[in-house]
């Protein structure tokens, strides 16, 4: 398994344990002895034939597993061993079923796992790494910089997802030719945009007290808290200095004061200080080091706003106050307040849950849903947006993005979820009348992004939600296994579900559709647009399916609950993508103890946001680097 191979730790991480772990919960050398006397023989006898290194079925290899080692304890292989011994579909048939009395061992060695690496401290943070701003990024620090409306960025090339899934990964944000000429015509276009407004040149000059000063003087009054809000810290005296010499350049060339200051800030904004962030790593570093305050300004506003520190932030950091939690946590209940944290909602939720994508894929066909058009569009991305911004800055209960008896709706939407009384444009909360739907399963901005144009496809329903809510994405099919039509003028002669069923009952298909079809079944009533409907093709609809341990459902009503029980699931995917997100990078071996206490004070908080958040902040991965 690629997660395995991809992270070697030092094997002192083992030895690793808190003083005030749990008494009921078992060291992590009690841990490791049990798998060789407990779990070893059950993975030998059962699994090895199909997981060791020459056959490595599902990516894994459990022959990396015969000698003691950090990757006995990685949550996440065994989380998925876990579900696939309660969905029942390991070994796979026609081998015989697992021993209940081994099927037991196995969950109750996985649960004292997972005990004992929650009691571990978290010691090993990232690696420093520097990054270049993304896209979003890059247009939210301009309008904060320097108050422009514009944002020149938003044609830029789409930045790569990278780590659990997000655009502000320093694998992926890479810098191009073309890129760098990009940054050039945006520059330009923003200190243009700042001069044809008066105001915002005042605001940039404000430093600039007299006309009477020396050309040199005046810009250097005006450069120096430019820079430092620019580069996110103070600049040093050589930083000032190159960027005065580009102001003398061209003044020397053409003595026109504005001209010359113009021409000195585009520069700043094509430097690399600006462009990138930075972790200033210490040269052979062997021990872990904690972020200076500025690092820590910059971490804050990436996480919460996708933007530059603003006044406030520098202030503290320049007063070396963010070192101090109650400090942090007061800083991040100022800033998800601000306006500016919906970044958080558009940037991490959009990524997480993939609603921004109604605007780029989804296109469904006109005869099928002549009541689409970009009214509908924009509105089933506000409901969605609207709703998760509740959640992630109104420290909402995150269990409603499983289920809830409100939504947010305008008169267009309304319409189409057949909801009366709600009238204009405006999005506003609203109590669903009946249980059809709930949480976002039901929201039309997932259900036409899982369907084909012509037809709904349980299968990308169901993948949804095994990969972005629950975390348990299926493998990639098999080559040449086929797939269904994604015309419904083709599956008329059966149902589309006697379609799905008879593609499952081929042997290689059928692991992986047991796990993805009910979920896909489940939401069969809602059309490609989200549409509620009783039949189709005038066959009426079959919704009903089976979950993991046999757990049946005839509703969509019923699923959500099911999903519910799944809510550790949930929980563990929810944290795992965020602190993904707040690092700019995959989540580690070395981060599972920080994960597991991150879930814990969900749990212990009746899982609402901000306490996660705040403990996300104040944790070893988030506030240092080696």
């Amino acid at each position: 398994m690629r997660l395995l191979k991809s992270v070697q730790l030092p094997i002192a991480w083992l030895a690793l344990t808190l003083p005030s772990q749990p008494a009921t919960a078992a060291s992590l050398g009690e841990v490791t002895e049990s798998f060789d006397k407990e779990l070893l023989p059950v993975l030998q006898d059962r699994c090895m034939d199909c997981h060791d290194a020459d056959a490595k079925k599902g990516d894994i290899d459990f022959d990396l597993l015969l000698k003691p080692g950090e990757l006995r304890h990685d949550i996440r292989l065994w989380g998925k061993v876990r579900e696939q011994l309660r969905a029942g579909t390991m070994p796979p048939k026609p081998k015989p079923p697992i021993d209940p009395a081994q099927r037991d061992t196995m969950l109750r060695w996985i649960q004292r796992n997972e005990e004992a690496v929650l009691a571990m401290p978290a010691t090993q943070p990232g690696p420093a790494r520097t990054r270049r701003l993304n896209r979003e990024e890059y247009g939210n620090t301009l309008r904060d910089l320097l108050g422009v409306a514009k944002r020149p960025g938003d044609a830029f090339p789409a930045d790569g997802a990278g780590g659990e899934g997000f655009a502000n990964s320093a694998d992926t944000l890479t810098l191009s030719p073309l890129l760098i000429e990009k940054y050039l015509d945006a520059a330009s276009a923003a200190i243009n945009e700042v001069w044809e407004r008066g105001d915002l040149r005042a605001r940039l000059l404000a430093p600039v007290t007299s006309d009477k000063l020396p050309p040199d003087k005046g810009a250097e009054l005006a450069l120096r808290p430019f820079l430092l809000r620019a580069y996110r810290r103070p600049p040093t005296e050589d930083e000032v200095q190159a960027v005065l010499g580009v102001f003398r350049q061209a003044w020397q060339r053409q003595p026109n004061w504005d001209e010359a200051m113009k021409t000195m800030f585009k520069a700043v904004l094509v430097t690399p200080k600006f462009l990138f962030i930075e972790d200033a790593a210490h040269a052979n570093a062997k021990e872990p080091r904690k972020l200076d305050s500025f690092e820590m300004a910059s971490r804050l506003s990436c996480l919460l706003w996708s933007s530059t520190p603003d006044d406030q932030l520098l202030k503290l950091a320049g007063e070396n106050k963010l070192q101090d939690d109650a400090v942090l946590e007061a800083q991040v209940r100022r800033m998800i307040a601000d306006d500016k944290a919906k970044a958080l909602t558009k940037d991490f939720a959009g990524q997480w849950l993939r609603f921004t994508e109604v605007f780029n894929s989804v296109d469904p066909d006109r005869r099928h849903a002549p009541d689409f058009n970009g009214e509908l569009r924009q509105a089933m991305y506000d409901e969605i947006f609207a709703f998760c911004d509740q959640l992630l800055r109104k420290n909402g209960r995150v269990l409603d993005f499983l289920d809830s008896d409100y939504t947010f709706l305008n008169e267009r939407l309304a319409k189409v979820y057949e909801v009366p009384g709600v009238q204009g444009k405006d999005m506003r909360q609203v109590k669903l009348p009946n249980n059809r739907r709930g949480g976002i399963t039901s929201m039309a901005a997932i259900l036409a992004y899982t369907s084909y144009p012509q037809r709904t496809s349980p299968v990308l329903r169901g993948k949804w939600i095994l990969e972005q809510l629950l975390g348990t994405p299926p493998p990639p099919p098999p080559a040449n296994v086929g797939q269904l039509p994604e015309d419904e003028k083709t599956v008329k002669a059966t149902t589309l579900r006697q379609r799905l069923e008879a593609h499952r009952n081929k042997p290689v298909c059928a692991g992986c559709h047991a796990r993805l079809d009910p979920p896909g079944f489940a939401l069969e009533n809602f059309d490609i647009i989200g549409k509620w409907r009783d039949s189709n093709s005038g066959k009426p609809i079959d919704a009903t399916g089976t979950m993991t341990g046999g757990r049946h459902f005839a509703t969509p009503a019923e699923f959500r609950r099911l999903l519910l029980e799944d809510k550790a699931l949930f929980v563990r995917s929810l944290c795992t993508r965020l602190l993904g997100y707040a690092t700019g990078r995959t989540v580690e071996l070395h981060d599972q103890p920080t994960l597991l206490r991150l879930e814990k004070v969900l749990r212990d908080s009746d899982y609402r946001f901000e306490p996660l958040l705040i403990a996300l902040v104040k944790s070893v991965p988030f506030r240092s680097r080696l």
